[in-house]
């Protein structure tokens, strides 16, 4: 699985040395650079990222009030010459705080943090697949055969496991509709991603998950009767 980085600098030199950067990492994709806040902004409402490296002091609007301007956040590693705003930055759940001038040494160690969790891995006993996310401080192993469905909560995804177990991370619903295998899982409302599996029946507009009743969005209806249509 490859990373969509965005870079938003108002520096071309600095932008440019992270492009090369990110060019030499095989698992990192850049999807564009901006030079100011406000017109990454706009991009990022429309345009699922993973991962966004972000400058601070940039007219007009800081990489501060981006961050807090936006609905749901990717993973963000902050890049700036000054030291002065890492405790603003670290309480919005930035990944790492990266002094300029960068080596790749540095940026690299900031990767191996952004890359830490969700990651698809083999189980070699048993061949399912699983992943690792960070919920409440700790990093755990979610199998996804257990996974009954995904909600969105904000900022935040709901992750719904057998058991009457959830864990919840910071991440975006549209980041799982990519990351997940698509013939295992299915988008059938903007707040949920279901496990195909895991759908027993149907219920009025909904989708019946266990012992839940799962919302289907007038915007999804269409594709998911024609998803479970081709299962008959």
């Amino acid at each position: 699985m490859k990373f969509k980085c965005l870079i938003v600098e108002d520096e071309p030199i600095a932008r440019d040395i992270l492009h090369s950067y990110i060019s030499r990492v095989e698992h990192l994709d850049m999807i564009g650079q901006f030079g100011d806040a406000i017109s990454a902004g706009t991009f990022l409402r429309s345009n699922p990222v993973d991962l966004l490296f972000l400058d601070i002091k940039m007219p007009r609007m800081t990489g501060l009030e981006l961050l807090r301007s936006l609905p749901q956040r990717p993973r963000v590693v902050i890049i700036s010459a000054y030291r002065d705003f890492a405790i603003d930055a670290y309480d919005l759940d930035v990944i790492d705080y990266l002094l300029k001038p960068i080596t790749f040494e540095r940026f690299m160690k900031a990767i191996d943090k952004a890359g830490a969790t969700d990651l698809t891995h083999e189980n070699p006993t048993g061949g399912d697949h699983f992943f690792f996310v960070k919920s409440n401080k700790q990093v755990q192993k979610v199998y996804m055969d257990q996974i009954l469905f995904l909600e969105s909560q904000r900022d935040y995804v709901k992750i719904r496991l057998t058991g009457d177990r959830d864990l919840t991370t910071r991440q975006t619903i549209t980041y799982y509709e990519e990351f997940l295998p698509a013939q295992r899982f299915v988008r059938v409302h903007r707040s949920f991603i279901v496990a195909y599996e895991r759908v027993s029946g149907f219920e009025s507009g909904n989708l019946i998950v266990g012992s839940h009743r799962i919302p289907i969005g007038r915007h999804y209806r269409t594709a998911v009767a024609s998803r479970f249509k081709e299962s008959k």
